[in-house]
């Protein structure tokens, strides 16, 4: 993830039903839920729940191999979602969900 990304809020939206389908609904729900406490996903989950192109891609742009990255991503996963969701859900104002997603970038260390 990439400053880049930043304008792309239904990405994450995307990508949390695709983990939730893929068995990580009760992961997903823990970031989501302001109330319960966050529960890990591994780098070894989001590899077998996402697509390989994706990841690849991803893991390139950031001179990472496929597992570092995923690794980092399942090290940031949980706490970007819940910062972007403190009332339990996805803001639905683009300019709140785009500076929300900025600042997440940006805590993630990315």
């Amino acid at each position: 993830m990439t400053a880049d990304n930043a304008g792309a809020p239904d990405d994450m939206e995307v990508l949390l039903v695709h983990l939730a389908d893929q068995g990580y609904a009760d992961q997903v729900g823990s970031w989501m839920s302001p109330d319960v406490t966050n529960l890990p996903i591994t780098g070894q989950e989001l590899l077998r729940a996402l697509p390989a192109e994706s990841l690849n891609d991803l893991a390139a742009e950031l001179n990472l191999s496929v597992q570092e990255y995923a690794d980092y991503l399942a090290q940031e996963l949980p706490a970007l979602v819940d910062g972007l969701s403190p009332q339990g859900e996805l803001p639905e104002n683009q300019d709140d969900e785009d500076a929300l997603w900025a600042f997440a970038v940006e805590e993630a260390g990315a």
